[in-house]
């Protein structure tokens, strides 16, 4: 297995675990603006935490069928930089948005899929 290969492995295996803190910090957002006691907001992180969890049955196959073909096809053509690995990252969250309603459901797989991509491609460029 090559070097690239062998990155792109970790980073697409790891990058999505970034879905936790994420949508833990989303519900702590979420709870502090409708707050009503600690034990709520409490409850509300760890709901977050849970569909994070979930959602990792979803973003991994997606960061593989996805994400490492772009990556690899990125690097191949010299192009993989944040500004263009962040762009395609959000393009199909983007034009999924352009035929429903725009609300925080949408605002929060908007930053997901930005973060997963930001962490892919520090993960990337952090391994030796």
């Amino acid at each position: 297995m090559s070097k690239d290969l062998r990155k792109n492995l970790i980073a697409a295996i790891l990058s999505p675990l970034i879905a936790l803190p994420v949508l833990g910090f989303c519900y702590f957002y979420a709870g502090i603006e409708n707050y009503t006691s600690v034990s709520s907001l409490i409850s509300g992180v760890g709901f977050g935490v849970s569909i994070g969890v979930g959602s990792l049955f979803y973003f991994y196959p997606l960061m593989l069928i996805y994400g490492l073909p772009i990556s690899l096809l990125l690097q191949k053509l010299n192009l993989f930089k944040l500004p263009v690995v962040l762009i395609l990252s959000i393009l199909p969250v983007f034009l999924l948005s352009l035929f429903s309603e725009f609300n925080r459901e949408t605002l929060v797989l908007h930053l997901l899929v930005l973060s997963m991509g930001l962490t892919s491609w520090l993960i990337y460029n952090k391994l030796r």
